[in-house]
């Protein structure tokens, strides 16, 4: 097994056309959360992250993974729109785990990928920001070190993962580091037809993960404006004919109200007086 990130930043090259095509920039997984779908790649990105090249390389193409870079074939490297919608490692990472019986497991901090045929093994288990600040002034606290399985039936929602009591394997995961040069398990070859084959493969599983940029946005709170073109449209409706476009946009003039008190503020005598000053001129 190796951890997802430790791919992110890995050379990719083209054993076809024996090619540096960039460094892996993202990992994309299928919906089910079984097996990677594949990566992008971007070739010529400056240090804050702009510019440069991307593009998506599907796991079919993915010849092996080795300690220094990831080969694929560039004859097998077909555009697919549907990796663009699927979602990535980053939407995975952050979410809470939850046992089926309460207890809090913490958060995943990584993804375990089989480096032999791109197959998701587990998440890994990691702390929060809240539970490194306890472990500090608590350092007795339990903590809770391994991986949920990834196979198994796993309840995820926006933020919050719930899974059974069974799906924890404790301990550290083994994995290979990146820097460890030790030969791999099977050929080239292998691994070259396990990704291609895996990846090929229909699941029965259901869709358990969404990007981000899927999930419906919060409802924000109505300006001046739509408030007043709601209560438009109502005035409109009660008095059976569409407003019109000047009643739609003129400002409307609070007219001031007025009492029987504020009719009789003049009194008759002055007002008399008056009439009488008009007939004179005459």
């Amino acid at each position: 097994m190796i951890k997802g990130s430790q791919l992110v930043g890995r050379a990719v090259i083209d054993i076809e056309a024996a090619e540096r095509l960039g460094k892996i920039k993202e990992i994309i997984v299928q919906r089910d959360g079984e097996r990677v779908a594949g990566f992008v790649v971007v070739h010529g990105e400056t240090l804050v992250g702009t510019a440069g090249k991307r593009r998506m390389i599907p796991a079919s193409a993915v010849h092996s993974i080795g300690p220094d870079a990831m080969t694929v074939r560039g004859s097998a490297m077909q555009e697919v729109a549907e990796l663009d919608n699927l979602p990535r490692m980053s939407d995975i990472i952050g979410h809470k785990m939850v046992t089926r019986s309460g207890r809090l497991l913490g958060v995943i901090a990584d993804v375990l990928v089989n480096r032999t045929d791109g197959t998701i093994v587990g998440f890994v288990v990691g702390e929060g920001v809240r539970s490194k600040l306890e472990n500090i002034f608590n350092p007795q606290r339990s903590r809770v070190h391994g991986y949920v399985r990834a196979e198994a039936d796993l309840h995820v929602g926006k933020d919050l993962i719930v899974v059974p009591d069974d799906a924890l394997i404790e301990g550290e995961p083994a994995v290979h580091e990146g820097d460890q040069k030790s030969p791999l398990a099977k050929t080239d070859e292998a691994d070259s037809h396990g990704w291609e084959e895996r990846a090929s493969a229909e699941s029965t599983r259901p869709s358990i993960w969404t990007r981000r940029t899927d999930m419906p946005a919060q409802t924000r709170p109505e300006t001046v404006v739509e408030r007043r073109l709601k209560s438009e449209t109502a005035r409109a409706s009660e008095t059976g004919r569409p407003a019109t476009l000047e009643e739609e946009t003129a400002p409307k003039i609070a007219m001031p109200v007025t009492t029987d008190e504020a009719v009789t503020t003049v009194p008759p005598d002055e007002a008399v007086t008056t009439v009488q000053e008009d007939q004179s001129l005459k």
